[in-house]
């Protein structure tokens, strides 16, 4: 019992139909084993002989186990096997479709209702698998589709069925006498699953008028709800199909098709107050996150051209709506949630009235707001302001400064401590500390960045901020330099440590003043208001960083020199003298900004 057990647990393949023989023949010698005989039979059925040849048992048995015994054993074998059998069915029936031979036939078929159950009942049991695929293909084919008449008489003829001579030729499936038939044949057809099974090879919807036909035929049908979770609860085997079928699904007047019963729907109404449904939204798509989330799955598997054009329409008419379901959903690669999120969330951070908005997505998905932060100053690199007034309102600062990206939480941090609210030296020890090279650099790079703007030795694409923002940074740059050289002796990089050098001895020690934004230490600008020499270095600085051109800077010199504005008159006469006095510093210059000083002078 031991020894059958274990081969039972681990069925191997057997050498040859001797040693089964001899196995039975040893139970049925003994009386108290041979009962045991027909459990033998039920494993060496579940076993697979290495020579193909039946087991031929029957001599080995006595005669009166000879009917009882081998019959019902080979019965046991041949239930076996009922899995292939299911197999072999399978693959006959991707072979012959009922919707092909309907569609062969033509709208014929489907003329009067006797005939129709008539023909139907060829292929019965119309099964829920059968009845997707006829679904799928009337929808296709419901109109344009040619005449065969010759085809269908023949076939009628053939199998013996009535003939209907005498009807006038349909231009599209007859819904009422199709769906009629099927329940008289199936009654107990679950509608559901019919949808349910959908996902096959073939099915497309290829035009608007064939949605709203298959909407029709299921609404004839069915009276529940159309099960939303066939069609976007996940991804198809059949992208394309599933794609053809949320094209229609999402572009349709609510008395076609409406996703206002969907299980996951965004919640937008109780979270943010202000935001209403926008006008051509009635059919409620884009408040359901099973299809955003099954559009976002599909764009990450070859179809993002797909969803892309999918989403102009909510992108021009319901943005925030879009960015808050989008925020919701998470994928592998996040590629549309970034992609809506790049076109929106700039926009949105210029209102005020946003902010509520802005918390919520941050509750939900902070990554969101974070990315969005980040590509509204890669776009506008002055809304770094706007930025930090959001994040003080939403009581968030020390978090994303905390999460979002080095370089932008640099500007921010600087910006914040002009406000007090960030101490900057405490904030760059910690970061200096804890990330040592890679912050160290990043803080280089943003030193270079507002020090010289485009210069040769700084591959970054610098921002192109105003002068009111780039004095902001200006007066932070000797704490950062500050803290940089402090923290020096944390970098394990040679090369980080000789830069800062180099650095230092050219900023610091050489302080070639106008493009620092700095006043020059004469008598000549002695006595202008604070202002005055504020304004006047920014103009510098604009110059020396590329941000405003030699030609408008002459320009805007003469004018100021005629102005009867006595300010503008100021200005003028502390650039001229602090620009004589510059002259000591030029041989001590970087090569870019000395060819801009000679074609000023």
């Amino acid at each position: 019992m031991a020894q059958i057990e274990r081969l039972c647990a681990n069925p191997v393949p057997m050498n040859s139909a001797e040693q089964i023989q001899n196995i039975i023949m040893f139970l049925q010698r003994s009386s108290d084993l041979s009962k045991h005989v027909d459990s033998l039979m039920q494993i060496l059925s579940l076993l697979q002989s290495k020579d193909h040849t039946q087991f031929v048992l029957n001599p080995v048995l006595p005669d009166e186990l000879h009917d009882a015994t081998s019959l019902r054993d080979l019965d046991l074998f041949h239930e076996c096997r009922d899995d292939d059998f299911d197999d072999i069915l399978a693959e006959m029936e991707k072979e012959m479709s009922m919707g092909d031979v309907m569609n062969e036939l033509g709208y014929g078929c489907s003329a009067d209702a006797s005939q129709c159950k008539e023909i139907l009942s060829l292929f019965t049991p119309l099964t829920e698998i059968t009845l997707s695929r006829i679904l799928g293909a009337i929808a296709r084919t419901h109109a344009g589709l040619e005449d065969n008449q010759n085809t269908f008489s023949t076939f009628t003829l053939a199998l013996g069925c009535s003939t209907m001579s005498d009807l006038p030729p349909l231009s599209s499936w007859n819904v009422d006498v199709l769906v009629k038939a099927i329940k008289q044949l199936a009654p107990n057809t679950n509608w559901i699953r019919v949808v349910e099974n959908l996902d096959y090879e073939g099915f497309y919807i290829p035009t608007e008028e064939a949605f709203s036909f298959f909407m029709s035929v299921y609404k004839y049908a069915c009276q529940e709800p159309f099960p939303l979770h066939a069609v976007c609860g996940s991804v198809w085997k059949n992208t394309e199909g599933q794609l053809s079928f949320l094209r229609y699904a999402v572009a349709s007047p609510p008395e076609v098709f409406t996703f206002a019963h969907s299980a996951r729907q965004l919640p937008y109404v109780d979270a943010v107050p202000g935001l209403k449904l926008q006008s051509g939204q009635a059919n409620h798509a884009w408040l359901c996150l099973d299809l955003l989330d099954v559009l976002c799955q599909l764009s990450e598997m070859g179809h993002a051209s797909f969803a892309r054009s999918m989403l102009e329409y909510p992108l021009k008419q319901c943005p925030e709506m879009l960015l808050l379901g989008m925020a919701h959903i998470n994928t592998a690669y996040n590629l549309i949630q970034y992609e809506v999120s790049f076109a929106v969330f700039p926009m949105i951070i210029k209102s005020t009235m946003s902010n509520g908005m802005i918390l919520h997505i941050w509750h939900v998905n902070p990554n969101i707001v974070l990315r969005g932060f980040v590509d509204a100053q890669n776009m506008e690199p002055d809304c770094t302001i706007r930025i930090l007034e959001i994040c003080q309102e939403l009581k968030i600062l020390s978090s994303v400064l905390e999460m979002i990206p080095s370089p932008f939480a640099i500007r921010l941090a600087v910006i914040a401590s002009q406000k007090e609210l960030v101490d900057l030296e405490k904030w760059l020890s910690i970061n200096l500390s804890t990330y040592k090279d890679v912050f160290f650099e990043e803080c280089l790079k943003f030193v270079k960045e507002v020090q010289f703007g485009r210069s040769q030795d700084f591959s970054a694409q610098p921002f192109h901020h105003s002068g009111a923002l780039l004095n902001l940074y200006m007066e932070k740059i000797p704490v950062i330099l500050k803290l940089l050289k402090a923290h020096i002796g944390l970098i394990t990089s040679t090369k980080l440590s000789e830069e800062i050098e180099k650095f230092q001895a050219v900023v610091l020690d050489s302080t070639p003043r106008l493009q620092n934004g700095e006043a020059a230490d004469s008598s000549t600008s002695e006595g202008y208001a604070d202002d005055i020499e504020a304004e006047a270095n920014s103009y510098f600085h604009q110059m020396f960083s590329g941000q405003l051109t030699i030609e408008a800077m002459v320009q805007m010199l003469a004018r100021f020199k005629e102005s009867s504005v006595k300010r503008e008159h100021s200005i003028f006469e502390c650039m001229i003298g602090n620009l004589f006095e510059e002259y000591r510093f030029f041989p001590k210059y970087p090569e870019r900004q000395l060819r801009i000083a000679a074609v000023l002078f």
